[in-house]
């Protein structure tokens, strides 16, 4: 992927990016890839949802001829990059509550908080990308995507210069019933966060869930 431009898709961990890629694969008819290798661990029923583009052997990615260089990172940017970018945020408990569940809650919900893990904690990532000032940058809340998607779809037709051809994607239940880590079952943070530990988030990302507009 070097030296090629590309249109960011950039999240949290567990913020609706896959959500997002499988938007603009059924609404705009646009495939996306990773910078992670076997993002979405081989599943193939999975791959053909999302509209996902699997990295070659060589490390580039494929892209059919006349669409859009879009790849998915939970990374920091860096400093020197100006990419166009979709960033997607979602309520930075949800968000937390979700990715310790894809870790199989084998790390501790306190830690994931904290940030002791690879990516850090939400409001650091949301302070690396700065989605509310970035120069070519498309903020979209994930809740929007799930309560209003033709407003998000309208945004992102404009964005991306790409007409909308379909108005929704299929029933996510069924693809989390054969996947059932990337794609999850509805659940809700409430059950199972302690006040203690919505104590420690808020000490630790009240001001940017503030800033971010979420209660």
């Amino acid at each position: 992927m070097k030296d090629q431009t590309v249109i960011w898709l950039a999240s949290y961990p567990r913020s609706g990016n896959t959500l997002l890629r499988t938007v603009l694969w059924h609404c705009l008819g646009l495939r996306s890839a990773s910078i992670y290798p076997q993002d979405l661990g081989g599943n193939t029923a999975l791959e053909n949802y999302v509209g996902h583009i699997e990295r070659a052997a060589d490390g580039r990615v494929l892209f059919p001829e006349g669409t859009l260089p879009l790849i998915k990172t939970h990374e920091s940017p860096p400093a020197t990059d100006h990419s166009a970018t979709i960033y997607i945020v979602r309520d930075g408990r949800a968000a937390s509550v979700s990715l310790w569940e894809f870790y199989k809650r084998g790390l501790p919900l306190d830690n994931v908080i904290q940030g002791n893990h690879r990516f850090g904690t939400w409001s650091q990532h949301l302070a690396a990308w700065k989605p509310w000032k970035r120069k070519n940058t498309l903020l979209l809340r994930y809740e929007d995507i799930v309560n209003d998607l033709p407003t998000v779809l309208n945004r992102l037709s404009r964005f991306l210069g790409r007409k909308i051809i379909a108005p929704g994607i299929p029933e996510r239940e069924c693809i989390a019933d054969a996947d059932g880590r990337w794609v999850r079952k509805k659940t809700r943070w409430e059950a199972v966060t302690t006040d203690d530990q919505l104590k420690l988030f808020n000490e630790i990302n009240g001001a940017m869930m503030r800033k971010m507009h979420y209660g």
